[in-house]
């Protein structure tokens, strides 16, 4: 008798077709693979898509969670809402913490005026006044600068300012 039922369990257990995940674990599976593809996502497109596929698997894995802890509370035929709901509120609020930091680059106008601080032999480095900051700068012209001229940034080079004389841009039109 007992051989009997242990038979009929086993062909029972076995007679399922393939192996079942229960709900919490193919939300968690979902969200490892998501937070994987992550790290395979092409350069050109990590600017446009950066931590969105991060974001997603740890709402899955979220969601895994409360499936796994509070099963009679959580309807399960909500599960996609739920996910969808979390994704949309963490890319629309934690995404732009991640990215609201980054640096701007400076950008020099073409043809500014700056104030020299010290004397800039040609090809040499000196100091400037650019915007009321104290930079270092290059002059690119062929004689040097005195104290306390007017001189035109052309470009920035690093955190050297490229400068030219004042006397360059004036012509006598007689």
């Amino acid at each position: 008798m007992l051989l009997l039922s242990t038979l009929t369990l086993l062909t029972q257990t076995t007679a399922r077709s393939g192996f079942m995940l229960p709900d919490w674990g193919v939300w968690l599976s979902i969200g490892v693979v998501l937070c994987l593809i992550e790290l395979f996502i092409p350069k050109h497109l990590v600017g446009k898509f950066r931590l969105v596929p991060t974001i997603m698997g740890v709402n899955c894995a979220i969601v895994a969670f409360l499936l796994w802890r509070t099963t009679r509370y959580f309807a399960p035929n909500l599960q996609i809402m739920y996910w969808m709901f979390l994704c949309t509120a963490e890319l629309l609020w934690f995404r732009p913490i991640f990215f609201s930091k980054q640096q701007k680059k400076f950008i020099v106008p073409n043809a500014s005026e700056a104030r020299t601080v010290t004397a800039i032999l040609p090809g040499e480095v000196g100091r400037v006044i650019y915007e009321g900051t104290s930079w270092q700068a290059r002059c690119e012209g062929p004689e040097p600068v005195a104290p306390n001229q007017t001189v035109y940034v052309l470009r920035r080079e690093g955190n050297t300012l490229v400068v030219a004389p004042e006397n360059l841009f004036k012509f006598d039109r007689n």
